[in-house]
């Protein structure tokens, strides 16, 4: 089959479209067409090495993608040869086969493109379980969005929005805050030509935020103390490359909390929250209710290109492979 193949560790630019052999469907997987594929930061981390999951060449990246089941494993029940799936991936999806877990399988209702169910399926699963199961966001409650031209930065602004939420979306460049507006942002905050935390709290009439969701990481500090009482900060990734840091006193005198929310842990103990936070989101997509993401496609063999795009932050919202 042909894939996008990382036959060495290194730079998105030593990929190349080639062969890999198809994966093969063990018990309790499916196997799956390919018929779109997204790209993410995670993506690039595992071609460079760089990813906390392992990855041994020769192998195709790609850790969502959408398409039609072609094959089921033994003990699978509940899909059925042709349905149309969005799934979550180790890796493989820059490819025109995978292989996924049933249990990451997630059944696609009618009015959900294939490149939108793959551009939308890990940002904005992401943001669902960081806003609802972690968050617990209720309805007019204040969200900041960091990295609001990210995958999930983005997807955080809609899924916010959508849920009724009042969204205050920071980012560094006005094309990325059009984008988020476009999303749902009620306020916007440029971060690299204002103060983040004073923006914040003029947005908030000085009460400041209830809910952080962070993907990014480099404005943690200003953020934080951006929050109002009970405000919960949920940490998303730290694609910005800097940790943020938190002070248990700083915690302790306005009652807020700091949350982590990785996907992996959902995928690997809270199947039932993750599996249901996917109906939502693309029952939402199907009726309108969420904006479909911000979405650019290529071919198979744009993969290296769009990686390179990925890791120096030149893409608002999704990019989306077509193979």
């Amino acid at each position: 089959m042909r894939a996008v193949v990382c036959h060495e560790l290194g730079e998105p630019e030593g990929l190349r479209l080639g062969e890999l052999p198809a994966p093969p469907v063990g018990p309790g997987e499916a196997g799956i067409a390919v018929e779109a594929a997204g790209v993410s930061f995670a993506d690039a981390l595992f071609v460079q090495g760089k990813h906390q999951t392992a990855h041994e060449p020769p192998f195709a990246p790609g850790m969502e993608a959408a398409g039609r089941v072609t094959a089921v494993g033994a003990g699978v029940e509940g899909l059925a040869i042709g349905q149309r799936v969005a799934a979550l991936l180790h890796d493989g999806g820059h490819a025109e086969r995978a292989t996924a877990l049933a249990s990451e399988c997630f059944p696609l209702p009618d009015g959900v493109a294939p490149e939108v169910a793959a551009g939308a399926l890990s940002a904005y699963l992401t943001a669902h379980l960081c806003l609802v199961r972690e968050a617990r966001l209720g309805a007019g409650e204040r969200v900041l969005a960091l990295g609001a031209g990210s995958g999930v930065g983005l997807a955080a602004v809609a899924v916010a929005a959508a849920l009724g939420g009042e969204v205050t979306a920071a980012a560094s460049s006005p094309a990325k805050l059009a984008a988020a507006e476009a999303a749902g942002a009620r306020h916007l905050v440029n971060y690299a030509a204002e103060d983040l935390r004073e923006a914040t709290l003029a947005a908030s009439g000085g009460r400041g935020v209830d809910v952080v969701v962070d993907p990014v990481g480099a404005q943690g500090e200003a953020a934080f103390r951006s929050l109002d009482w009970g405000g919960r900060y949920v940490v998303a990734g730290f694609a910005g490359g800097a940790v943020p840091q938190f002070k248990g006193n700083h915690l302790l005198i306005k009652n807020r909390s700091a949350l982590g929310m990785v996907l992996m842990h959902y995928r690997a103990n809270r199947i039932g929250h993750m599996r249901r936070s996917a109906a939502d989101v693309f029952a939402m997509l199907a009726d309108g209710r969420l904006p479909a993401p911000a979405i650019e496609t290529g071919a198979l063999a744009d993969g290296p290109r769009f990686l390179r795009r990925v890791l120096d932050r030149e893409v608002v919202g999704k990019l989306v492979l077509l193979p």
